[in-house]
């Protein structure tokens, strides 16, 4: 049985319940505390990701050995050499940006049921995501509050510019910007309230650079071949995931003549505002292939997170199956598509301009 089908005499949730003549079947979402978080296989995809990144810098340390001892000209060599470490470069941006979706259960608290391991797998996963993972989680937290809100959104930094000008430059403006926090709680180390987090993410920024600095050499690979290719390529392969979120859709009400900053949330403090965050649209969902889904943790199913951001990427799927016909959603299939969409809109579109991206059976584009 699906975890959202009730059984046959369950009562149908007051605040899910479908009309009449559907109650027998009504889709129960569970509760903070009722979720099942799938520990074993966010364990699993953490250590393949790390593992074949690893395997990609040698692949590409190899290839340059190959080519250079081969009897290939110099041009040629260098043009194996090289279109071996882009190509490559654009692997490794695909499994950083599915370390940082893990790190994004982690921020809230749903990558494994153990504080400490969740923490502790959130910062590795985090760091080598090239962002510190409290001043992530503060970051990421404060954008939940107030989801494309002009002006309050901290996310409106990267992406409420030009499309091209979002695309190319927005990912490094929010890292950026997640440095400020940290750098910001590091002066502020002597509170007791920053000073953990503080030490913590240096901790896991120090090991990041080690990782990515020490061991490529410390094996023999070069970094100008994976490292420094990696750190280029990334930020786009992010920005091509990451416009799909929020990008190219009208701005949701501003609620608040200033904003607060939301260091920390837990499994109940999502309750607050659930009626409007299901009543308003501020992301996409984006129905991509399965394997990508599940690499990327089900982010594509970005306003089902919203709508629900005490739950884990593992029931994304099933909830937007349950919830698609009484929620408001726009739907594109594909990143492609969705790229194609956005890029001829503004970072806060008009409502006829997502009209036909409501969810509409199988019409939607």
């Amino acid at each position: 049985m699906s975890p959202f089908t009730a059984p046959p005499d369950a009562p149908p949730d007051a605040m899910h319940a479908p009309p009449s003549s559907q109650r027998a079947a009504a889709p129960r979402i569970p509760g903070a505390r009722e979720q099942v978080l799938p520990a074993a296989e966010n364990l699993f995809k953490a250590t393949l990701v790390i593992a074949l990144l690893l395997g990609s810098f040698a692949a590409a340390g190899r290839i340059a050995k190959a080519a250079d001892a081969s009897a290939l000209s110099y041009n040629a060599a260098l043009a194996v050499t090289w279109g071996a470490a882009a190509l490559l470069a654009l692997v490794n941006g695909v499994l950083v940006t599915a370390m940082i979706a893990l790190a994004h259960d982690a921020v809230h608290r749903v990558l494994f049921p153990s504080a400490f391991w969740n923490e502790t797998w959130g910062g590795i996963l985090s760091g080598l995501s090239l962002v510190p993972f409290h001043a992530n989680r503060q970051f990421h937290l404060t954008h939940h509050g107030y989801a494309h809100q002009p002006v309050l959104d901290p996310e409106a930094a990267m992406h409420n510019h030009a499309f091209l000008y979002a695309a190319t430059v927005g990912s490094f403006i929010g890292i950026r910007e997640q440095y400020r926090i940290f750098f910001r709680n590091l002066a502020h180390a002597g509170d007791p309230r920053f000073t953990g987090r503080a030490l913590r993410d240096l901790g896991f920024v120090a090991f990041a650079a080690a990782f990515y600095f020490g061991l490529p050499p410390a094996l023999g690979i070069p970094l100008h071949l994976t490292v420094l290719p990696m750190l280029l390529v990334f930020p786009l392969v992010f920005s091509f995931r990451a416009l799909s979120d929020h990008y190219g859709i009208p701005a949701t009400e501003t609620r608040a003549a200033a904003r607060q900053d939301i260091v920390d949330a837990g499994a109940d403090s999502w309750s607050a505002g659930s009626d409007r965050r299901q009543a308003e649209v501020s992301g996409w969902v984006v129905l991509t292939a399965p394997w990508l889904e599940w690499l990327w943790s089900h982010v594509n199913y970005h306003e089902v997170h919203h709508k629900y951001p005490y739950l884990s990427h593992r029931y994304m799927p099933e909830v937007f199956a349950a919830t698609r016909d009484r929620h408001p959603y726009l739907v594109v299939r594909g990143y492609w598509r969705s790229v194609a969409h956005l890029c001829r809109r503004g970072y806060y579109a008009s409502p006829d301009e997502v009209r036909r991206y409501r969810w509409q059976d199988d019409r939607t584009p």
